[in-house]
């Protein structure tokens, strides 16, 4: 009987002893758990996201360097900012066609010297 009691006993530590190894292996092959940032770290990522999307549209915009508005019926060139007279045409502004009004009269804006001459010249008599 005391043979019989032995191996009963050797069987049962056995096999706790194969599935406390499983259970280790398998912790072990677990991935670790992704822990919440820290605030300091999560304030860092937000700014970051922040900085990346206030990036993106300053990539993307065409600075100006001209604005063509009207003035007493003729064509007026500004800088940028409106805030100096870049020169007087004597283009009229009821001569030109229907669509290039309705942008003069937003602001036409001009990116560079070159385009600006090349449409005062299309449009000057």
């Amino acid at each position: 009987m005391k043979k019989v009691n032995c191996i009963r006993v050797f069987f049962i530590v056995s096999v706790l002893f194969v599935i406390g190894c499983y259970q280790v292996l398998a912790l072990n092959e677990a991935k670790e758990p992704v822990l919440p940032p820290e605030p300091e770290q999560e304030a860092l990522i937000e700014e970051e996201s922040e900085a990346k999307q206030e990036a993106l549209p300053v990539i993307h915009a065409i600075e100006y360097k001209f604005v063509i508005v009207e003035e007493c019926d003729y064509l007026t060139v500004y800088t940028a900012d409106k805030s100096a007279v870049y020169e007087y045409t004597d283009i009229r502004y009821s001569d030109l066609e229907d669509s290039l009004r309705q942008k003069i009269r937003k602001g036409y804006c001009i990116k560079d010297e070159e385009t600006l001459f090349g449409f005062l010249e299309n449009y000057s008599s």
